[in-house]
């Protein structure tokens, strides 16, 4: 799997046990390995533009998969929610 590009880690930002916070550039199907967590228990996203496109994230031990149909190198946000 492709991994998505980290513009900015957030963590200096959002340092809290249990969460972690990326800026990432990203394709449809690209996947992001956390850095913090062993098992992510959920995630959050949200698009850092004005669109109207269907877009979620699935994830199996520390990798997050963001599926955002027909996205080509889009900027969004991830926070997961995890332990070690």
């Amino acid at each position: 799997m492709v991994a998505a590009t980290i513009l900015q880690d957030l963590r200096e930002f959002c340092n809290l046990p249990g969460i972690e916070a990326v800026n990432l550039e990203v394709s449809d199907t690209e996947t992001y390995v956390s850095r913090k967590f062993s098992v992510i228990l959920g995630a959050v996203i949200s698009v850092n533009e004005n669109t109207q496109a269907n877009i979620n994230v699935t994830f199996s031990g520390k990798t997050a998969t963001i599926n955002w149909a027909g996205a080509a190198d889009q900027t969004m946000t991830l926070v997961l929610f995890g332990r070690k």
